[in-house]
C-alpha cells in the first residue's frame, strides 16, 4: 500500500526563500538553539560581529524559516506529566483527504506532543504525553478508540528518558 505525504502543517507560515547558510549563521543558530535568552550584545560577541549586523542576521534566519519559534521547554517530570506513550497508528485507508483529517484531528490534541507521518508498517507515530495511566485511558477512548479509520494501534511507554535534546547538530545537517 502507498502512502501520499500529507500536508504535515498547512497553517505553516510561508517564507521566503531561503538563503545559503555560512559558518556564521550556523554558529548564531547552534547558539540560539542551546539558549535563545542570550543577549544580541552576548550573541554577536561569540560569533565575532558587531550586533546591529548580528541582529539583521537572526531576524533573516526568522523571516527565513530556519528558526521557526522560540519556546521555554518544561520539564514534564515537574508539572506531573510524567507518562511518556509512544503510540504507533495504522489507518484503513490512505487517501490524501483521509491522512489530511487524521493529521488535523492529532494536532487539536493537547496530549499529543508530536505527530509523525512514517514509512514501515505503521502509518503514524504520536508521542503523547500523560499525567497517568488513567490520562492515558482516557486519552485512548476518547480520541483513538473514536477515531473510524484506525485500523490498529499499538503503545510502548517510557520507562526512562536516556537523551533528550532539542538541538539540531548543523554540522551533520546542512553540511
Amino acid at each position: 500500500m502507498q502512502k501520499s505525504a500529507g500536508n504535515s502543517n498547512p497553517q505553516a507560515p510561508r517564507h521566503p526563500p531561503a538563503t545559503a547558510l555560512d559558518r556564521i549563521d550556523r554558529k548564531i543558530l547552534d547558539i540560539l538553539q542551546r539558549d535563545s535568552r542570550i543577549t544580541n550584545q552576548g550573541l554577536a560577541g561569540r560569533v565575532g560581529l558587531s550586533p546591529a549586523p548580528c541582529s539583521r542576521r537572526v531576524k533573516r534566519l526568522h523571516d527565513e524559516g530556519y528558526i521557526s519559534r522560540e519556546v521555554a521547554i518544561v520539564d514534564p517530570a515537574r508539572v506531573g506529566s510524567t507518562l511518556i506513550a509512544f503510540v504507533s497508528v495504522e489507518l484503513d485507508r490512505q487517501r490524501e483527504d483521509v491522512l489530511a483529517i487524521f493529521e488535523r484531528k492529532m494536532a487539536a490534541q493537547k496530549a499529543v506532543q508530536q505527530c509523525y507521518f512514517i514509512s514501515g508498517e505503521s502509518d503514524y507515530l504520536l508521542v503523547v504525553a500523560c499525567r497517568d495511566m488513567e490520562h492515558y485511558n482516557a486519552f485512548v477512548r476518547e480520541v483513538l478508540a473514536n477515531e473510524h479509520n484506525i485500523r490498529r494501534f499499538r503503545t510502548s511507554f517510557n520507562l526512562n528518558r536516556v537523551k533528550y535534546d532539542t538541538a539540531i547538530d548543523l554540522e551533520a545537517a546542512l553540511d
